[in-house]
């Protein structure tokens, strides 16, 4: 395939060096007879404004009151730049917070045949230390750890967080008076900073069922510098009736500076008997992959349209040496046999080949020996899917859609994952567009999904789905909108290892969206919005004690429920004044309910998992402009993050935090 691919980019490069050099030497030759009065673009003005303030901070608590910033005093830049001097145009934007906040966007074409832009984006997300406690420490069991912790806390006040900047650039370059172009697309993502890893120590998951005590949970500080890049380089041209692109693209995941964790494990009752030692856990491995994808498509301007699109991708995990290669085709037919009806056919397949070495091994770093066990052969599969699409438009103001499609999925070495072979998926949608009257336009859908055979136990084997939307706009000063959508699922026979009794789940969506905005005054606008959400699930769960020996807890609910409301207000007393002032609150609370006596008795392990958290944000903001273009603001921003159950057990705390920003 990749071969194919190279004599099929040569090939096209020639074929297009040679129409071009028709095309150009066709266009020179009507120039020279016909005598058309060239277009002057008009002059427009270089536009600008910069901006310099200061940002003043302050938390207690929890970071959670400010998850995604850098909470910390900082001088703030930043400024826009539009320039349009023909055949050049250039734009710039940059914002920076702090030296863990910014952004920046730049842009610049030269006629059509030079188009480039770059976009960076950083943020700071404030992580938790999760407090791990035992509960009971007298309980700690004999050997074969008996004088060991159950847990083990090498992180304790350790603040966590992570720098994560994303990066993405595209430049596409085009012959004059003919379209063929080249284009590099690119994006990079970097994180750095620390968080905490928690795992199981002690002996591990090594051990034998009978020494199950000598398990220890256990959280560390990690340092982490992760570089995920991705380079894509491609060509496309008209090439009569038809479209045709070629790409290359190239990813890789470097985990830099190699950071790897040990931890001083005990000895190891399996075969082979792993004595105690300094041994490696949670590895980040490193990845790599590259991809070559052809795609072609027909002309838009007719009743038929036709495209195609054939991929192949090659992984590797570069740590493990498992490998991956996919190959992926799919075919589109759009077909308009009148003005108010369209049909759409789609078809996809793709192949999974996973190859993962039979045996892995693990180093001891005290005794320098290493120990090998086997790994279980990877599922490979093949899908194909085909979806039917119609549109219709009988009347003006009113769209009807329909759609049917069915997914097949074989699988091989699929016995020991105890998954099925095969796997069908049977789904059907309809939907309407309609303006019922002037002011008043409604959209509705519903969804159906049956799975025969679903692979995991987060599949339902039906499901349906119901989405209504009204926007109403009663007089031109007041606009309204409310959206309402429900789903349940159903799974009749849940997998669980070690039991064959009939394990079943029930899943139930809500979800509401209502919002007004209302024109108070001609200076004075309003918006207030509310938002609900809730998810309930009922399904059997099973459980294993400490023989291994398993018991089903039937029909066990879980609920959670996220009640949101908003406020914002806008206030222009004059031209140059702007004042705005909002607020917004939002209620979440879960729960979960086991009935068994082992879990309920002596302290419910629900308990850990109830959940009520309140957060609320007020913000303030003014703006004053001067003459000459000079503009003064300031912004204040206070958010409140409550911990309502304040459960001493679990990983949830208050917060508070506010930002005030001066900008000139």
């Amino acid at each position: 395939m990749k071969n194919t691919l190279l004599m099929l980019l040569a090939v096209f490069m020639v074929s297009a060096y040679a129409v071009s050099s028709h095309a150009g030497e066709s266009a020179a030759d009507a120039g020279e007879e016909s005598d058309i009065a060239e277009y002057t673009f008009p002059v427009i003005e270089p536009e600008f404004f910069l901006f310099g303030g200061y940002r003043m901070t302050g938390l207690s608590g929890s970071e959670r009151a400010a998850e995604y910033e850098y909470v910390t005093d900082s001088i703030m830049i930043g400024g826009e730049l539009r320039m349009i001097q023909m055949p050049h145009r250039l734009h710039l934007d940059l914002d920076i917070k702090n030296r863990k906040d910014f952004f920046g966007d730049i842009s610049y074409a030269y006629k059509d045949m030079v188009v480039f832009r770059a976009i960076n984006s950083t943020l700071f997300h404030n992580l938790d230390n999760i407090l791990l406690i035992d509960l009971n420490p007298a309980s700690r069991p004999l050997p074969p750890n008996p004088s060991g912790p159950a847990v083990d806390i090498r992180d304790s006040n350790e603040k966590y967080g992570i720098k994560a900047g994303m990066s993405t650039m595209f430049l596409r370059l085009k012959t004059p008076d003919f379209p063929f172009h080249v284009y590099v697309k690119s994006s990079f993502i970097e994180k750095d900073g620390s968080l905490q890893q928690r795992f199981l120590g002690g002996a591990g998951y090594f051990i034998q069922p009978s020494f199950r005590s000598g398990i220890d949970r256990v959280s560390t500080k990690r340092r982490i510098d992760w570089e995920t890049t991705q380079y894509t380089i491609g060509i496309n041209s008209h090439l009569g009736p038809i479209e045709v692109d070629i790409s290359h693209g190239e990813k890789r995941f470097d985990v830099k500076g190699n950071e790897i964790l040990f931890y001083d494990y005990l000895s190891a009752r399996t075969t082979p008997v792993r004595p105690a030692g300094a041994y490696p856990h949670n590895l980040v491995p490193e990845l790599k992959s590259s991809s070559n994808t052809l795609r072609i498509h027909t002309s838009h301007t007719g009743r038929l349209v036709a495209a195609a699109t054939f991929t192949k991708i090659d992984k590797e995990n570069r740590d493990s040496g498992a490998k991956a290669d996919y190959f992926i085709g799919s075919g589109e037919i759009t077909w308009m046999p009148l003005t108010k009806l369209t049909f759409f056919l789609k078809y996809r397949h793709k192949e999974t080949d996973i190859d993962n070495p039979d045996t892995a091994g693990i180093t001891n770093r005290t005794t320098a020996a290493t120990y090998t066990y086997a790994v279980r052969k990877s599922v490979s599969s093949v899908t194909d899917s085909v979806s039917v699409t119609a549109r219709y438009r009988p009347l003006s103001g009113v769209t009807l859609r329909g759609e049917y499609s069915y997914e097949h999925v074989d699988r091989k070495d699929h016995e020991a994952w105890e998954i099925p072979e095969t796997t069908e998926k049977n789904m059907l949608s309809l939907s309407a567009d309609l303006r019922v009257l002037k002011n008043v336009k409604l959209t509705a859908k519903y969804k159906h999904k049956e799975i025969s055979n679903p692979a995991y136990n987060t599949e339902p084997n039906r499901s349906d789905e119901g989405i209504l939307t009204v926007s109403w706009i009663p007089v031109p000063k007041l606009n309204t909108l409310v959206s309402y959508s429900i789903a349940k699922e159903k799974r009749e026979d849940l997998h669980f290892l070690g039991t064959d009794a009939p394990d079943k789940k029930q899943v139930k969506r809500d979800r509401l969206l209502g919002s007004a905005t209302v024109m108070l005054f001609k200076d004075l606008s309003a918006t207030a919005s509310y938002a609900y959400m809730h998810n309930r699930v009922k399904q059997d769960i099973v459980y294993q004690d400490t023989t291994g020996a398993p018991f089903v807890d039937s029909a066990i609910p879980y609920r959670d429920t996220a009640h949101s409301y908003a406020l914002d207000m806008n206030y222009m007393p004059k031209n140059n004044i702007t004042l705005s002032a909002g607020v917004s609150h939002t209620i979440s609370k879960g729960t979960f309910s086991p009935d068994d006596p082992n879990l309920t008795q002596p302290v419910s392990i629900a308990s850990f998992s109830e959940l009520k958290i309140k957060e609320t944000m007020y913000s303030a903001s003014g703006e004053y402009r001067f003459k000459q273009g000079i503009a003064a603001g300031i912004q204040y921003l206070y958010s409140r993050f409550n911990d309502a159950v304040d459960y001493p057990y679990d990983d949830v705390s208050d917060g508070r935090a506010y930002r005030i920003l001066l900008t000139l």
